[in-house]
This record gives C-alpha cells, structure tokens and sequence, in this order.
C-alpha cells in the first residue's frame, strides 16, 4: 500500500472519531432513559423555575403539606389573634345569697339560690372577650322572717317572695391561652348589668306560736288584724294582714324595681372541641348576689 492510501485512511479515521466524540456530548441522556437535545434540556429547566416561581409542585407534594400542618376541617380550632372571632349561644348560673349577705341589711332569712338561664353574643379579639346576654333570673322563695336591721323581735314578719329580674349584662374577660391550637383556655374579668324586677313580695306580720325560732318560720303564727290574736306582735305600726303584696319604689314601697348587678372577679373556663363550637365554665362573686357559677354552649359564627 503506498504511503498516500496511508494517510488518507488515517485522516478519515480522525475525522469519524471527532465526530462520533462531538455527538456524545451534544446529546446527554436524560433522567428516563431517553437522550434529549440541549434545547430540549434547557427548556426544561426553565419550565421548572417557572412552575416553581408560580407555586406549582409535583403531584403528592401538596397533599404532603396540608397533612404537615395539623387538623384540617372543622377540627382546626386555631385562631388568629387578628381576627375577630362572633359567636351566640345559651347560658345557665345558680347565684347563692348567704345569709351573712342579706343579714347585712336585715335580720333573719336564710341562705337562698338563684337560677338564672338565658341567651348570649360573645365577640373576642386579640385575647379580649366581650359577652352580651339576656337572662331571667328567678328570685321567688317560700316563706321566711325577716325585720328591719336592729329593730325589735316584735318586728319580725312573713316574707314570700314570687320576684324575678329580666337582666341584661355586658362581661369583659381577658383570655390566656393554654395550648397551641386554641382549644383550651382560661379566661379573666368581670361584669355589670342592670335588671327590671316583676312580680309580688307579700309580707305578713307574725308572732310566735310553737316557739320563737326566727330561722323557723313554721313557728310562727300570721296576724289576722290590728292586735289580734297577739296584741304585743299585731299591732299598729302598719297594715301587713292577710294577702298583702308590697308597693315597688315607685308607688313608695320597698320592693325594687330595677336591681344592679356588678361581678367581680369572674374566672372562666373555655374548651372549644372543633371549629364552630365552645362551652365555658363560669364561676364568680356578684356584689349584689354573691357567688355564682354556670356554663354555657355556643356556635360559633
């Protein structure tokens, strides 16, 4: 073979093998199995900044991230101190007059409950907590004696109360929370209220009879007239026979007819189980009713 065939078969040679060379790395294969060109390869990666620059992810990761944050649907309870959280719902409290109470004012009586049901509308924002109700309250009692403060044992009479008192009330409660998701927490304040009293307050006067227990008004006898049966006990100093029902201020009587309510201090509990609904725990001491506990149930709105 002469020398020129020689060298021409090496230069064909070179030329394939750079050839073959400049190929293979032009054409990477990609992550399937399939070689891609570099346009396509570069379009790719620009598409995925895209995708994520607008928020979009790869299927599964979505679900991943929701299932991360905690409860989902009406059991995520967490709230935002932001915004403002509105809710209604019904309240029940029993107040307990001591005696010690109304013997501030009077002589006898007895230590008494008070029911008291009603509905409520409750707002809170940034831990502060305003609650607006409407309640009845019920005041009637069987028979008790009761005298003005210091006046004698003759003064002792039969009081039968068939009082209630329509209270509106307005409470502010600071909230501490105790958990991360809003679900339990512990509230702190007061409140006031103004009610409209209804109903009779009959007053009869008495004297004794099996005995002279003032704490035992079955003791004791009612006067039927000016000094009769008891000329010492049913005497003249006012007209409290038979059926009588006491005039309100208003007609110069003693019975109210409104009656203030101011509580302080009020402890709160609150457990809020999903989303749109809470139940609180109350307990308290009102000036004019003394302690008072109750809880209520709300939907949230």
């Amino acid at each position: 073979m002469s020398r020129m065939a020689l060298l021409t078969r090496f230069a064909l040679l070179t030329l394939g093998a750079s050839l073959f060379v400049a190929r293979t790395a032009y054409a990477q294969p990609s992550e399937d199995g399939f070689d891609k060109d570099a346009e396509d390869t570069m379009a790719g990666k620009a598409n995925d900044k895209e995708e994520a620059a607008a928020g979009d992810k790869m299927p599964g990761e979505k679900e991943k991230k929701k299932e991360d944050s905690g409860d989902v649907g009406i059991w995520d309870t967490k709230e935002d101190p932001t915004k403002a959280y509105r809710y209604v719902g019904l309240r029940y409290r029993h107040a307990i007059i001591p005696k010690a109470i109304l013997n501030l004012f009077t002589d006898g009586g007895a230590t008494v409950g008070v029911p008291m049901g009603g509905l409520e509308f409750g707002t809170r924002r940034d831990r502060l907590e305003y609650i607006f109700s409407l309640s009845y309250a019920d005041y009637s009692k069987g028979e008790m004696l009761f005298k003005g403060k210091g006046q004698p044992v003759t003064a002792y009479e039969r009081v039968q109360s068939d009082l209630a008192v329509i209270y509106g009330k307005v409470e502010i409660l600071y909230e501490v929370p105790l958990d991360s998701r809003s679900r339990f927490s512990l509230l702190f304040g007061g409140g006031v209220g103004i009610g409209g009293v209804i109903g009779d307050l009959h007053r009869r006067q008495v004297y004794p009879g099996s005995g002279s227990d003032p704490a035992v008004p079955s003791q004791w006898n009612d006067c039927t007239a000016f000094g009769e049966p008891n000329a010492t006990y049913c005497d003249v100093d006012n007209g409290h026979f038979g059926d009588y029902a006491e005039p309100s201020w208003a007609s110069g009587g003693s019975k109210p007819f409104i009656f203030p309510w101011i509580a302080v201090p009020q402890v709160s509990f609150r457990y809020k189980p999903i989303k749109m609904l809470q139940a609180r725990a109350d307990v308290g001491f009102a000036i004019s009713s003394g302690v008072y506990f109750g809880a209520s149930i709300d939907y949230i709105l």
